[in-house]
């Protein structure tokens, strides 16, 4: 038998124990390391769902929730189902508002509880809660017009972890949806999956919940992020098969993750592993700072380059990616510094509002407007209704495109003024702060220890640049930008860079003896490191450009094989025919 049909041999048993668990009514989790074909099974129990538990829903009028992350993994399900279906496939921020829309006098108390309500867009001062009598939720933009407050996308998570909290409301979202699905699970919201652990889940209570995804992909938990759900009212259910990488990749990954061991289901093995050093530089390193111990700036990209044109000999076609730490050079190199310079961690680490505003909001909402693209707009907005529906909208939204164009040629500032007044796309709450301390001439208000003027005029084209930058195409990304990606042949280079994550510092350590900080910063850099490494497909080299210490050097050693090492000299000096595996 070979190892793909052994792979699925085994992949078909932990799908039927998953069907067996869900007939059971118990909540369940599907723990699926990488590539273990995670989202096949969550079609498989979809379609089991429908084969077998459409009649007994339809008669009392009862729905399967499959809460996705986004419009466009709604999408997917939806192609899948037969029409007129009793499983609706939503974005938690959907699912949240079509229970709660019709709780309106709940609502309006909550939020004036939770300090929801928006300045007037007269300037006078924040509308008062006598003024509102009817909340909704269409755009994701935040204002209040002829007594109706419209909801920004956090107020919606907000008011649904509000709700949760009453016993009437929790009657009605469980008698509406006995079972709800959740796909990509670990990238839930921290507040919500507590809500449901409390009231649902632990009490074994109804909903059924089916968790599927995996805990050590999380690496967005500073935004929110669940990260792992336990409860002894939760089944775990573990699939082992890899359906991605070789079996060289494979064994790295199980000693990475020995309590999730997969099996390969690719026949091939002519893949390569490096683990290449730099200990025996005798240049001087950063003696001091945020890049001690890293190379020097022009020694280290001219040895990165190297080490891809070597990687080149030796024969690593097919998709490649480089995965870098080293954010300054890139910066420098593509043209986004200044930007960097005054983000710093927040760029590298991917929390910063403004960043993401116009990573996620902004460009997505100007190229579905550039390319005169409904479906991609009412996607980028977050919404399942089409938000032009009108003469007089259109022409709004041409307004904005035509307006955009010219200040994506100047400021950050700019193109801020443009979308404030538009009114048609929501500010978040932090990005609005910081817009309305500049329109008040508090100009030299510190942000990022910089005065916020420098930083909003700097030109926009370096957020573009920076955009472009973590784009999955992009031959060089961070670490950040890979998460659901898959490549023939993977480069991390691993160094300085980012102030959360010093893997050689790290690694090594035992969970089991840390607490506080120290833990979240060992899982924060054991799943980014996971999550790199099991990117590639045949091909993985981890070029390592800070001193290896003993400690590090025995963890590489068992995860990768101590005759994967090599000390970049030697590297750069191995010829090809040694290394290609016939």
């Amino acid at each position: 038998m070979g190892k793909r049909e052994s792979a699925e041999q085994r992949a078909d048993e932990i799908d039927r124990f998953i069907i067996e668990t869900l007939q059971s009514g118990k909540s369940f989790r599907v723990e699926a390391g990488a590539g273990a074909g995670k989202t096949f099974s969550l079609m498989k129990v979809i379609d089991w769902l429908e084969s077998k538990k459409k009649n007994e829903f339809a008669k009392v009028g009862q729905h399967v929730a499959c809460i996705t992350y986004t419009n466009a993994a709604v999408d997917v399900i939806k192609s899948r189902l037969k029409s007129d279906n009793f499983i609706q496939p939503c974005t938690i921020h959907n699912f949240a508002w079509g229970l709660m829309k019709r709780f309106q006098s709940s609502l309006i108390r909550d939020v004036d509880e939770l300090g929801l309500l928006p300045d007037k867009q007269d300037g006078t001062g924040k509308v008062q809660i006598e003024e509102i009598t009817k909340v909704s939720y269409e755009l994701g933009v935040r204002y209040a017009r002829n007594g109706e407050l419209f909801l920004y996308h956090d107020d919606v998570i907000k008011l649904f972890v509000s709700m949760l909290d009453k016993v009437k409301f929790r009657s009605i979202l469980a008698k509406q949806y006995p079972i709800i699905l959740i796909d990509e699970y670990q990238d839930s919201f921290r507040s919500i999956m507590n809500q449901f652990l409390q009231y649902f889940i632990n009490p074994e209570l109804k909903p059924q919940f089916g968790l599927f995804g995996d805990a050590w992909q999380t690496i967005y938990s500073s935004m929110g992020a669940c990260g792992e759900v336990r409860s002894e009212h939760i089944t775990i259910i573990k699939k082992e098969a890899n359906f991605r990488s070789q079996e060289v990749i494979v064994n790295a990954l199980n000693n990475i993750r020995p309590e999730l061991p997969q099996m390969t289901a690719i026949d091939e093995n002519d893949g390569r592993i490096y683990i290449i050093t730099t200990n025996n530089y005798i240049g001087l390193r950063h003696q001091k700072g945020y890049y001690k111990g890293e190379l020097p700036d022009e020694d280290l990209y001219w040895m990165i380059d190297n080490v891809r044109k070597k990687l080149n000999e030796l024969g690593w076609a097919g998709s490649h990616k480089s995965l870098m730490l080293t954010h300054k050079l890139l910066a420098k190199e593509q043209h986004y510094n200044q930007l960097l310079s005054i983000l710093g961690d927040h760029l590298r680490d991917g929390d910063d509002e403004h960043f993401l505003f116009f990573m996620n909001k902004i460009e997505p909402i100007y190229k579905a407007l550039a390319d005169n693209n409904p479906k991609l707009l009412f996607e980028a907005l977050g919404i399942e209704r089409k938000p032009v529906q009108s003469k007089a909208q259109k022409k709004m939204w041409k307004q904005l495109k035509e307006e955009l164009a010219i200040a994506r040629e100047n400021r950050i500032i700019d193109v801020l003024r443009v979308i404030e007044k538009s009114e048609l796309v929501g500010i978040p709450d932090k990005v609005n702060f910081w817009l309305r301390t500049y329109k008040n001439n508090d100009e030299g208000t510190l942000f990022c220890n910089k005065p916020i003027k420098e930083f909003y005029d700097i030109h926009y084209s370096e957020v573009l640049n920076a955009i472009e930058f973590q784009k999955p195409d992009a031959e060089f990304s961070t670490d950040h930008g890979v998460k659901g990606e898959e490549y023939d042949s993977i480069l991390f280079v691993m160094g300085r860079g980012w102030n959360n994550y010093k893997f050689d510092e790290v690694l090594y350590r035992k969970p089991e003896e840390l607490n506080g900080k120290d833990y979240d910063m060992y899982i924060r850099n054991r799943n980014l490191f996971y999550v790199c490494c099991s990117r590639a497909k045949k091909n993985l080299a981890i070029f390592i450009t800070v001193p290896v210490g003993a400690l590090f050097r025995k963890y590489l050693s068992v995860v990768f094989g101590e005759e994967n090492i090599i000390d970049y000299k030697h590297f750069m000096e191995k010829p090809a025919i040694n290394v290609i595996k016939e």
